[in-house]
């Protein structure tokens, strides 16, 4: 017999369209639905930093400190920005664009934080690459988050939260001007292709993979976020596929 399966593991299965088997002799639950943005009741918005979209990176790193376009303000330690930056003069090769920030990115103010870091710096180096430092005079990685502060008990941010930080995030895009830009997980996908590919709030991670997508006139490849493969380590693989696409691009001259 299936053991029992809690809501959060229910969800995880419908998220992944696995459809979850019940004995008739039991009476299955009431469907839990995966949702990709959270319900009501909708979040308190104000207004964005005057200028947003003309800013360099340091006043953009400070407007986001300082934001208080939405509710997740009042929930944040510190924004949680980038870490690493655009290089005068040059483009930068990979941005690497996380989920909202988890409690040890509230903290640290680190993309990537807390447990996830390894696994993250594990995959960078199996790319030939590493984490940006303060010294880092390059322009390879940068990492970011889709929302620059945590959403309350973690959950899944509102439309209009995402809406109001993707300001921050394609500002960030349009300084960096990334060679392969990696969306790791659905919150950072739907920010990025917004704009670009219909339905995205409704087309679940693993349709989304497997191609090459265009946003902001960069190419976007679709993969899994590190804590998601912490939980669910068999899609290692297919996360490994998802990179050596991405890789494969970078070098096949869009340089």
């Amino acid at each position: 017999m299936m053991p029992a399966l809690d809501t959060r593991q229910r969800a995880m299965l419908a998220e992944m369209g696995v459809r979850v088997w019940q004995p008739t002799d039991e009476v299955p639950p009431t469907p839990v639905a995966a949702p990709i943005l959270a319900a009501d009741p909708a979040p308190r918005l104000g207004h964005l930093p005057d200028g947003l979209s003309q800013m360099d990176w340091p006043s953009l790193k400070n407007a986001a400190a300082e934001c208080r376009a939405c509710g997740l303000c009042e929930h944040r330690q510190q924004s949680v920005f980038a870490e690493g930056a655009p290089v005068e003069g040059q483009r930068t090769d990979w941005l690497i664009i996380g989920d909202a920030p988890n409690d040890n990115e509230n903290t640290s103010g680190r993309p990537f934080s807390g447990p996830e870091a390894d696994l993250l710096d594990a995959m960078l180096l199996a790319m030939g690459l590493r984490r940006p430092t303060v010294a880092d005079s390059s322009a390879s990685v940068v990492l970011v988050n889709a929302l620059k502060c945590k959403p309350p008990a973690q959950r899944n941010p509102h439309a209009d939260e995402l809406a109001q930080c993707r300001h921050f995030l394609n500002r960030q895009i349009a300084l960096l001007q990334p060679r392969v830009i990696l969306a790791l997980g659905r919150t950072a996908s739907m920010a990025v292709l917004h704009d670009s590919q219909p339905d995205i709030h409704a087309m679940p991670l693993g349709k989304l993979r497997g191609q090459v997508h265009q946003a902001h006139g960069f190419p976007v490849i679709v993969s899994y976020h590190p804590a998601y493969l912490m939980r669910t380590p068999s899609d290692k693989a297919k996360a490994w596929s998802d990179l050596c696409s991405a890789m494969t691009l970078l070098r096949s001259g869009n340089r």
